[in-house]
């Protein structure tokens, strides 16, 4: 069963044979709406206006990023509401986090500028930042609780991403 992640983990709970028996595959991979790793797939979020990935592939090398961390987007759940406390008017120029991008300044470049990309959950666990950064080669920091990594079973997220606890975002 393949399912978005507005409906799908909701759906599936109505129907217990179906929620027992089938192998869910989820954008939504979260723990706390009955994923289960042992059973269920994650599909990796990517959100794609064009179709293609024009000007997300490569970046910098690692020694040439002069961003150490970035984030821009909405204010989006309780999670980057806490992000936003702790960090949006930082005076680090090593951290640059944005609500709202400056005119002008591209966020695909703004990413493959950076050596690592934050990727804090919105109103869903899931997010396609973690597919974006991994493209623009920047290390995804995963900023959510109970998510499961797309194919976590076969890949180790810990040697190409990082993970902090919600309750650890003021040690960013």
């Amino acid at each position: 069963m393949l399912a978005c992640h507005d409906w799908g983990p909701q759906t599936s709970k109505y129907v217990p044979n179906l929620f027992n028996k089938s192998i869910r595959v989820l954008c939504n991979a979260n723990t706390s709406e009955g994923f289960n790793p042992s059973k269920d797939v994650t599909l990796p979020g990517l959100y794609l206006r064009t179709g293609k990935l024009r000007g997300l592939l490569g970046g910098l090398s690692p020694f040439h990023r002069l961003i150490l961390a970035f984030f821009a987007d909405g204010e989006h759940g309780y999670i980057r509401s806490l992000l936003f406390h702790h960090l949006k008017n930082n005076q680090d120029r090593d951290i640059q986090i944005y609500e709202y991008l400056p005119k002008g300044v591209s966020y695909k470049s703004m990413m493959r500028k950076s050596k690592f990309c934050l990727c804090p959950s919105g109103y869903e666990v899931g997010s396609p930042r973690i597919v974006e950064a991994i493209y623009a080669g920047c290390v995804p920091v995963i900023i959510k609780d109970g998510y499961v990594p797309p194919f976590s079973d076969v890949l180790n997220w810990k040697t190409f991403s990082v993970k902090v606890e919600v309750k650890e975002i003021y040690l960013i």
